[in-house]
């Protein structure tokens, strides 16, 4: 197969000959630097291609899984954006700034929520551990993991929130390995957890 590239990039490149032996494409203005690319056009070469060909289709046209989401109650804006920043490759991030916020995501995410990140220290009324107990108190919550993050971990912080009903905790400033890795792992055993008992 031969391709020839042109100055002007690849969208205005055109199919000029395909035949069993030789592919090539030109650019409309026919200017510019050319490009080469050649391959055999064996009979086994073919059939990987119609091969791979096929498994993209399959993989275009099967039912996409929703994104799993996580939750992440922080009041400050720059910590939410780093959060999202590190979990979104892998998951759907909603955000709340307060418990009241907090109420409504999970009143409107309710389906496929996996996971709360739990700021301890908010400003207001009501901080991280106080929402953990009220998550907790509520039949449907009982088993979402939550995880409480804080810059303060003190033996006396970390007792409460675990005996708030927080999972596990990431001090900050958290590592972004550690992270993930905790998330993926409280996700996963929440998962089997789910299937074990269904």
């Amino acid at each position: 197969m031969v391709w020839q590239s042109k100055e002007t990039g690849w969208a205005g490149w055109r199919a000029l000959n395909t035949d069993a032996r030789r592919d090539s494409v030109h650019n409309d203005k026919d200017q510019g630097d050319s490009m080469s690319v050649s391959s055999s056009n064996s009979g086994s070469g073919r059939e990987i291609l119609k091969r791979e060909r096929d498994q993209l289709v399959v993989e275009l046209c099967r039912p996409k899984q929703p994104r799993l989401r996580v939750l992440v109650v922080e009041d400050e804006p720059d910590a939410q954006m780093l959060l999202k920043f590190i979990l979104e490759p892998r998951y759907e991030v909603i955000t709340a700034s307060s418990g009241d916020e907090m109420r409504r995501q999970l009143e409107a995410y309710a389906e496929r929520l996996s996971l709360v990140l739990m700021d301890l220290k908010l400003e207001g009324g009501e901080d991280g551990v106080t929402l953990t107990r009220q998550i907790r108190g509520e039949g449907r919550w009982k088993t979402l993991p939550i995880v409480a993050l804080t810059a303060c971990s003190t033996g006396d912080d970390l007792r409460r929130a675990i005996d708030a009903g927080c999972d596990d905790y990431v001090p900050k400033p958290f590592y972004r390995k550690q992270l993930i890795a905790l998330v993926e792992r409280l996700i996963d055993n929440s998962l089997k957890s789910e299937v074990s008992q269904a």
